[in-house]
């Protein structure tokens, strides 16, 4: 009997452990290197979004630990932390951050039991599809038509546009519908530059061809580190074209590393860091006592993202990947930071862009 009794306290404990054992969910980008803070910042966001449900008892006691992987910035290493999650039977990933590090992949990944939330993908060849990967952020098209009609509505018809050819899921697709919008205004692409991600040290040479193009203005569809590195060697030939940029070049790198080259630019933008609603005041508070800087829209979309998934995961039945998308598209309509979003049937989400202009380092909005 007291065999039996002892059995049955030890079988109880093993179980109460077990129960208690942390709920692992993964984080991807690029966390090292030059194209680093798109990333950074979006891993940050997670960061305060799983604090705050620890701190909140987790579900049903069971606390969330975050398993922080480095693509590199490598298609190829991308993949390969992707296997490592599925391998470690991690059945979420938040991220990645740059359409270059999935989309090629996804063929490859939609059979896996594995799920993608992305709080930055915008890639066009992921909308309508019903697959593991859900976004947080609006299509690269209409980034792009937000960008075309603010040219034209500048008077800015003939255009130059540079892009990386190292995120071309993301890049091809913006330049393809920008030209498209932009000719429907009955305005032109005079010129089109590509380069190779870290590959042009100076871009002394992009910047004369578009200098010496004389195009009203000049889009660069690039991260904010090669942004900036563009736009400076433009404004050192004594160039005062408008630049315009994609939401990809909005993050804090950017008026840190283009300083005055980067000052007048127009740029997409998915937040406002002036919205004084209690919700996004509170969150832009706790990152800035966090990380000593402001969150930018990765920071924001990816603690959104948690936050989806914190929900989704509290309705049960189990923490499968399917499940949880399951629930997440059941859910639809999400309360944001800053206004409501809803996610469709496939995962696609309907948030709408804004214009701003960095004057002194900062952003104001353009109405």
């Amino acid at each position: 009997m007291f065999c039996m009794i002892l059995f049955a306290l030890l079988t109880g404990l093993s179980a109460c452990r077990i129960e208690k054992e942390p709920i692992r969910i993964g984080a991807a980008g690029t966390m090292t290197g030059v194209n680093s803070d798109l990333s950074v910042s979006g891993r940050r966001g997670v960061e305060l979004a799983v604090e705050e449900f620890n701190a909140n008892g987790g579900l049903n006691g069971r606390k969330v630990e975050l398993v922080v992987k480095d693509d590199k910035n490598d298609s190829e290493t991308a993949l390969k932390i992707d296997n490592e999650f599925i391998d470690e039977s991690i059945p979420v990933v938040i991220g990645h951050y740059t359409s270059g590090m999935i989309v090629s992949a996804m063929d490859a990944l939609k059979s896996e039991d594995i799920l993608f939330l992305s709080p930055t993908i915008s890639a066009d060849a992921l909308s309508g599809k019903d697959d593991n990967f859900i976004r947080f952020i609006a299509t690269t098209k209409a980034q792009a038509d937000i960008l075309a009609i603010e040219a034209c509505k500048n008077k800015h018809y003939r255009l130059a546009v540079v892009y990386d050819m190292g995120n071309k899921g993301f890049c091809e697709v913006l330049y393809e519908n920008f030209k498209h919008e932009l000719e429907l205004r009955h305005g032109q692409i005079i010129l089109t530059e590509t380069f190779v991600k870290d590959t042009a040290a100076d871009f002394s040479h992009l910047a004369e061809s578009i200098v010496t193009s004389k195009a009203d203005a000049v889009l660069i569809i690039a991260d904010s580190a090669n942004n900036a590195k563009i736009a400076q060697q433009i404004r050192k030939m004594g160039s005062t074209i408008q630049i315009y940029a994609p939401l990809w070049s909005n993050t804090a790198d950017l008026p840190r590393k283009g300083g005055t080259a980067v000052d007048g630019m127009l740029i997409v933008g998915a937040i406002d860091l002036n919205d004084p609603s209690p919700a996004f005041a509170g969150f832009r508070e706790k990152y800035f006592n966090k990380y000593g800087e402001n969150p930018t829209f990765s920071a924001m979309f990816s603690y959104e993202a948690a936050q989806a998934l914190f929900k989704a995961m509290k309705m049960g039945p189990d923490l499968k990947p399917a499940t949880i998308k399951q629930n997440i598209l059941k859910i639809k309509d999400f309360e944001g930071l800053q206004g409501d979003y809803q996610i469709d049937a496939f995962g696609d989400n309907t948030r709408q862009y804004m214009i701003f202009r960095l004057v002194n380092g900062e952003l104001r909005k353009v109405e």
